[in-house]
């Protein structure tokens, strides 16, 4: 006996989204993957990339913000390459390095072959290295102790006079000698033996304006510096990218299928 038979299948899946995507007819499937691109993705990575406390594979892990070079990149890192695709993506240089991190290095080289280093009267390279200092509280760059806060917002702002051929300061004082944060390297540091000779916050001024008040100590390095001051030790990676992924991936998935299955339901094709 000969059987002869019908079958009813659905259709590829993709077929069926193929379809309905080139009819315009997905548009709370298109607003879901624009919604989770830009509201979940890329607000999530630049949370991150502005220093708050990373959750990642049951541990915690936080960035040092350098400039808001990195921000800036993700922020403008967007882009949508296929009609339900989104993508966020970074082209910064501080930010590959946190993903591969840092062998250890000596940085005096480099900062001595900045256009900005200048020579001293004995013949020698030197280069004074500004460091910016968040106030208590801060997410987004290392916070000084309240102690050195309250000292520090009671100086008068500094200001440059001049730019030109040489800057010049106004200078509106500065935090005195104190010894907080001072370092002495020691372990596998690539410095270690070496000591700081001042506390972190020690020649702090004031700089900026009202409203705009950023915290700053200037540091010199020169050819003379001690071999082993500014040196770098090993960073290791910190995984931000895999960490966005793993803290968004069920609610990108949640969100796509829920305006999927309103499209369905718009087409008559079942759904919520």
């Amino acid at each position: 006996m000969s059987i002869v038979s019908i079958q009813a299948e659905l259709p590829a899946f993709d077929n069926i989204i193929a379809t309905l995507s080139n009819r315009n007819r997905l548009p709370y499937t298109r607003e879901a993957v624009r919604a989770a691109t830009v509201d979940l993705i890329q607000a999530t990575w630049i949370q991150y990339a502005s220093g708050v406390e990373v959750s990642y594979s049951g541990g915690t892990f936080r960035v040092g913000v350098q400039t808001g070079e990195y921000v800036r990149s993700i922020q403008d890192g967007l882009r949508f390459p296929g009609d339900l695709t989104g993508e966020v993506f970074s082209t910064s240089k501080h930010g590959a390095a946190i993903e591969s991190g840092q062998e250890a290095k000596d940085m005096k080289p480099k900062l001595l072959a900045s256009p900005k280093a200048k020579i001293g009267v004995n013949g020698k390279k030197y280069i004074t290295v500004p460091f910016r200092h968040g106030t208590p509280g801060s997410s987004t760059m290392a916070a000084m102790p309240k102690r050195i806060h309250d000292q520090a917002k009671k100086l008068n702002f500094s200001r440059v006079t001049a730019s030109l051929p040489t800057r010049t300061y106004s200078w509106g004082g500065r935090i005195k000698e104190d010894d907080t944060g001072k370092q002495s390297h020691s372990g596998a540091h690539p410095g270690a033996g070496y000591s700081w000779k001042t506390g972190k916050y020690q020649g702090m001024v004031k700089a900026g304006g009202a409203g705009q008040t950023q915290y700053l100590t200037f540091r010199r390095v020169s050819e003379n510096s001690d071999p082993k001051s500014w040196r770098q030790p090993t960073i290791k990676p910190k995984p931000i990218r895999e960490a966005v992924i793993e803290n968004t991936r069920d609610q990108v998935r949640d969100m796509i299928v829920q305006g999927f299955q309103k499209d369905l339901a718009a087409a008559g094709l079942g759904g919520n």
